[in-house]
């Protein structure tokens, strides 16, 4: 059972001043709609809502104390602070310092999520674990998760994402990890970040936070980690392991390579030997490799056996919106990549696609977040697909008529509804294809494939 913690405790932990009662919470909530039981509400303050506009929810939904950053005229005990992110920050600190436990932490520009979920795959076989649901991997989720925390769990994994300078630090601090990974480094988000050299400088300080006898975990085939290495050997006195595809010299290594269309076999050779490893995942992709290791090298790194890596790995099923396959019949694909996309992403998506075997369909959306690059990446994507096998390629948003024009396999459109009209009446001539959709957030990708799969069932 989680531990009650009294008001006049949290409010020493947060900096705060309690009004009212010094009753004793259990849990902790943002969402004025899901109250659990002893729950304290966190007004979060942001630029698009305010939580405080949803106390009178919260109390009606059972809330029975306040962190706020005013004054809240109510009858149920309340403590006040400058800054609810920051308080529900010192909280999720509080609780990190109180895990007697192996905490990992996971960054990169893309694929950290599968990394996340190949790792939980590997060590919820013989554990009871605790690791980042979903995309909750920002100042507000990681300190949410941290809240979660119990030495009942011999493993926490947590994911920290990053918009702009600092975000990584400030989470890194929060979560104090043993070991942390550094999945890669690519061009994301630059419009917080404003170029490369900040998001290297950025992704570089998770390894600051490290416990004493931390492990740093560092992916050679990445050129941008490689720059950073001899900074980082200097600076940190860390055991370091490295994983990749290319140099055999690196501790976690993929040997003789299989990748077909629904499976991906390799021999992955580690510290203490090698063992078989089978993926089964459509549409392949030597990224998914490059994770398996990554997930591989942090089991490892937590004293897991070769045989339980190579089992929860076999175990992993694709994620919701990150390469997601949608089965229409054997000959009739569907991939979801909707979730998000930066360049880095899309290259890899547009690999993926080139190696399936039927006709070659792609959906794509604007690429966000790119600030003053916007217009570059989408050019250099537009290059890429002009030399590409993709049969068809239809955009839709702002920016992606750049990536489609002067392309004669390609159509930009301005309604969902008729690109999904003209994609159904394209597949209809075909036998067999696999369609691939991809892009930013923002785009909501995922309502072009809920369209598209409605309009196939009639």
């Amino acid at each position: 059972m989680t531990e009650l913690i009294s008001l006049k405790l949290i409010s020493k932990i947060v900096n705060g001043i309690l009004i009212g009662n010094n009753i004793k919470i259990i849990n902790f909530s943002i969402n004025s709609k899901k109250i659990k039981n002893n729950c304290m509400f966190i007004a979060i303050y942001g630029k698009k809502f305010d939580g405080h506009n949803f106390i009178k929810n919260a109390i009606h939904n059972g809330a029975i104390a306040l962190l706020v950053n005013k004054y809240i005229n109510t009858n149920i005990p309340q403590i006040i602070v400058s800054d609810t992110i920051l308080g529900l920050g010192k909280l999720g600190l509080w609780k990190r310092m109180r895990f007697k436990n192996k905490m990992i932490a996971i960054t990169g520009s893309s694929g950290k999520t599968s990394v996340k979920e190949m790792t939980a795959s590997i060590l919820k076989i013989k554990n009871k674990i605790i690791y980042t649901k979903g995309n909750m991997n920002n100042n507000i989720g990681v300190p949410l998760t941290l809240l979660k925390l119990k030495n009942k769990y011999k493993y926490a994994i947590i994911e920290i994402g990053g918009s702009k300078n600092n975000d990584i630090e400030y989470n890194s601090n929060l979560v104090k990890p043993n070991i942390a990974l550094i999945n890669n480094i690519s061009v994301a988000h630059l419009a917080g970040f404003n170029s490369l050299s900040n998001i290297i400088k950025s992704k570089i300080t998770i390894f600051n936070f490290l416990s004493v006898k931390g492990i740093i975990i560092i992916n050679y085939d990445d050129s941008n980690q490689k720059k950073i290495l001899k900074k980082i050997l200097l600076n940190n006195n860390k055991n370091i392991f490295t994983f990749s595809i290319n140099n055999k010299n690196a501790d976690f290594f993929a040997e003789n390579i299989k990748i077909l269309q629904n499976k991906i076999y390799f021999k992955l050779k580690t510290p203490i030997g090698k063992i078989s490893i089978h993926l089964f995942l459509i549409g392949g992709g030597i990224h998914n490799i490059s994770n398996a290791l990554a997930s591989a090298a942090l089991s490892f790194s937590v004293g897991v056996s070769l045989d339980e890596i190579a089992k929860g790995l076999q175990n992993f099923k694709s994620i919701p919106g990150r390469m997601y396959p949608i089965i229409i019949n054997h000959n009739k694909l569907i991939i979801d990549d909707s979730y998000n996309a930066n360049p880095n992403s899309v290259f890899v998506a547009i690999n993926i696609l080139q190696n399936m075997p039927n006709k070659k369909i792609l959906v794509i959306g604007d690429m966000l977040e790119l600030g003053s690059y916007t217009l570059y990446y989408h050019y250099k994507i537009k290059n890429l697909l002009l030399k590409s096998n993709i049969d068809y390629i239809f955009s839709i948003g702002k920016y992606s008529k750049y990536i489609t024009e002067n392309n004669i396999k390609a159509i930009h459109f301005i309604k969902k509804e008729e690109l999904i009209d003209k994609l159904i009446l394209i597949t209809k001539k075909f036998q067999n294809y696999t369609i691939l959709f991809k892009g930013s957030r923002n785009n909501n990708m995922e309502i072009l494939i809920n369209i598209l799969l409605e309009k196939l069932k009639c």
